[in-house]
């Protein structure tokens, strides 16, 4: 079962305040840093996910560190957390994206638990899976680090 199936099962549409909006290659959906409370749902296209990393005290660089196709999500994290986007979504090519409120998708989950639950579920199983992911990856980085230290930290 995918997210837009289960938000169509449930009935958002009407209930929850929600649009959708077209993207061409290169443009900014979501920019790192910046405030916001939607869940985006890709339609159509893919995005790529980037993120500034600091490279030296005076030296950042904009890294892709992943790629959602059509069918995948972002922005979840807003639903659960007032900071600021945590990366930059950028269209990879022409996208069709669904965004959604995330107070009110909160709220209906809230007036319609039955409904509700399944939707929230598959965001905690997705966002342990990208944790999963994130954990691994840091595995390696610090394996990699750890060899070329010589194993000192």
């Amino acid at each position: 079962m995918s997210l837009i199936n289960l938000l169509k099962e449930a009935g958002i549409k009407g209930n929850v305040p929600c649009s959708t909006k077209s993207y061409k290659a290169g443009d900014v959906i979501v920019e790192e840093g910046s405030p916001g409370s939607e869940l985006f749902l890709i339609c159509k296209g893919n995005v790529h996910i980037m993120s500034n990393l600091q490279i030296t005290a005076n030296h950042q660089e904009e890294k892709g560190i992943a790629k959602l196709n059509a069918g995948d999500f972002f922005g979840e994290i807003s639903l659960f957390s007032d900071e600021l986007r945590s990366a930059s979504v950028v269209a990879a090519n022409e996208c069709e994206i669904a965004i959604i409120d995330g107070p009110g998708l909160l709220d209906f989950m809230d007036a319609n638990p039955e409904k509700g639950y399944p939707i929230m579920r598959f965001l905690f199983e997705a966002l342990v899976g990208r944790m999963r992911n994130n954990n691994i990856r840091a595995n390696a980085i610090m394996g990699f680090y750890l060899r070329e230290a010589g194993g000192q930290l």
